[in-house]
């Protein structure tokens, strides 16, 4: 049984399929945005997703300055036609702002969340995956509908099969029907291809 980490920052440990940030995925940063940003790269090659991107209120980084890359990003997503990984601290009003008012169709995955499930529930009714690790809270992870549900391990050098065996015992379910759930999930957002 393969296990897919949605969002990581290493290479596979245990034959994990991985999405590895800046090998499938390659976005800026909303503490690493600039004013003159060169997204030459964005379009260099076929990535699986853009991101991660986004807004972070904790950061350094002007908000002007987050809000314009941040924006451009979503731009890019739609025209590219692939998922948006999203970095968001203290933030999801104004993301979900955007994404009503740029019309956005692609998938929108907030990545490492442990929001409380008032916040699940918001994010899931307009559509967003979420992607939970090693730290999440147990009752968004419950409460979570199935087909937005992804794992990843983030920056953190472990095998994706601790955040499973975490995941599925809060869930009540096997790591195999996970499993199957995350391949499901895999092939909704990204067709077919592998890696």
């Amino acid at each position: 049984m393969k296990l897919i980490d949605f969002h990581t920052h290493h290479e596979s440990l245990q034959g994990e399929v991985v999405i590895q940030q800046g090998v499938h995925s390659w976005g800026i940063h909303p503490c690493q945005a600039a004013e003159e940003e060169d997204y030459t790269l964005l379009y260099s090659r076929e990535w699986m997703a853009l991101g991660e991107c986004g807004l972070d209120r904790l950061c350094q980084t002007s908000w002007d300055i987050q809000e314009r890359v941040f924006r451009k990003q979503i731009q890019l997503s739609e025209e590219l036609r692939i998922p948006l990984i999203l970095h968001c601290v203290r933030a999801h009003a104004e993301m979900l702002a955007l994404q009503k008012e740029l019309r956005t169709s692609m998938p929108w995955i907030c990545h490492g969340f442990r929001g409380k499930p008032e916040q699940m529930r918001q994010l899931t009714a307009h559509g967003w995956y979420l992607s939970f690790r090693t730290f999440f809270n147990e009752e968004s992870v419950r409460q979570c509908p199935p087909e937005l549900l992804l794992t990843e391990t983030d920056d953190k050098p472990i095998a994706v099969r601790s955040v499973y065996e975490r995941i599925a015992q809060v869930r009540g379910i096997s790591v195999a029907a996970l499993a199957a759930q995350m391949w499901k999930n895999y092939e909704k957002l990204f067709g077919k291809r592998s890696i």
